[in-house]
C-alpha cells in the first residue's frame, strides 16, 4: 500500500507567499521514509531547529501522542550550531554507535541547511556538495537521509524576496532527488499558512527569519506528516497548552495538505 501522502491527487494547489508564487516544477522522487514510523531520528542543523525548545522535542511529543505504545522507543537527538552551514557539521562523528548517547543506530538523519543556501549559485553548490558528503556517511550507517526544506524570510527581513521560497523549493527538491533523499516541505507549509491567514505570526518580528512557537509547531507538524502514517490532524499535542487549539488545528491541516500536495505533484 502506498503511504497516505504518496497517493495521486488530481489537482495540485499553487502556494503563494506575498506577491510571489511557489512553483511545483520539480517533483520529489522519494515520497516516504524507508523506516515506517521511525523511532530514532537525528536532526542536524542550526537555530531554525533549536528555537522554541527545539523542533525535535515537538515532533517526538506529537509522535508519543499518536503512538503511545512507542514512547520508550522514540528517541531523537539534535546536533545544532548557531548560524551553521551543513559543511560545518562533522556528521560522520555523530553516527558512531553511542556517540550521542544512543546505542542503536538512527533510522534517519534530517539535514537542515543555512537559510541563505539557495540565494546564490555558489551557495547552492556548497549545499549540494555538503549534502552529498553527509548522505554517503548517513547511508553507510544504515540510516536514511532526509532534507528539511527551510522557510523563506518574511517581510520583516531586510533581504525579503517574494520569490525566495521558489528558490528554496527548487534547491531542496533537486538535491534531494540527486541523492535519493526524502524532503520535508516545511517551507511550503509556511507559504501555505501565510496564504490562508496573512496575519498569522510564524516568524519572529525582530528578524523575519527565525520561527515563533507557532512556526516551530507548523514545522514539527510538517515533519510528522512526512514521516508517520497517522495523520497529524487531530493530534492532541499543543505544546502544553501554549498553542491555541484553533491555531493547532489550522497548522495541522496546513501541514497535512502541504505534504500531500508536495508528494503528488
Amino acid at each position: 500500500m502506498l503511504p497516505r501522502h504518496a497517493k495521486h491527487f488530481s489537482t495540485v494547489i499553487l502556494l503563494a507567499i506575498a506577491a510571489g508564487t511557489v512553483s511545483a516544477d520539480t517533483s520529489p522522487a522519494i515520497t516516504s521514509p524507508t523506516s515506517q514510523n521511525p523511532a530514532q531520528i537525528l536532526y542536524v542543523g542550526n537555530s531554525y531547529f533549536y528555537y522554541n525548545n527545539s523542533l525535535h522535542n515537538y515532533v517526538r511529543r506529537m509522535a508519543v501522542a499518536a503512538y503511545p505504545d512507542m514512547e520508550d522507543r522514540l528517541n531523537s537527538k539534535s546536533a545544532t550550531i548557531s548560524g551553521a552551514y551543513l559543511a560545518q557539521h562533522d556528521v560522520t562523528s555523530y553516527l558512531f554507535p553511542g556517540a550521542l548517547g544512543l546505542s542503536d543506530p538512527f533510522d534517519l538523519v534530517i539535514l537542515g541547511g543555512h537559510s541563505t543556501a539557495s540565494l546564490t549559485p555558489e551557495k547552492q553548490e556548497a549545499f549540494r556538495v555538503a549534502v552529498t558528503a553527509h548522505d554517503a556517511a548517513i547511508k553507510a550507517s544504515g540510516a536514511q537521509t532526509v532534507l528539511y526544506m527551510t522557510p523563506a524570510y518574511n517581510e520583516y527581513h531586510s533581504n525579503f524576496d517574494p520569490e525566495m521560497q521558489d528558490k528554496v523549493d527548487e534547491l531542496y527538491t533537486r538535491v534531494g532527488n540527486e541523492v535519493d533523499a526524502l524532503v520535508i516541505p516545511a517551507g511550503l507549509a509556511f507559504a501555505k499558512a501565510y496564504e490562508q491567514r496573512p496575519d498569522i505570526e510564524l516568524h519572529v518580528d525582530y528578524d523575519g527569519s527565525h520561527p515563533t512557537p507557532l512556526g516551530s509547531y507548523l514545522a514539527a507538524a510538517t515533519v510528522f506528516a512526512t514521516l508517520y502514517d497517522t495523520p497529524i490532524t487531530g493530534n492532541p499535542y499543543t505544546y502544553y497548552g501554549l498553542i491555541d487549539e484553533e491555531d493547532a488545528a489550522f497548522l495541522q491541516a496546513v501541514a497535512e495538505e502541504t505534504v500531500e500536495e508536495y508528494f503528488s505533484r
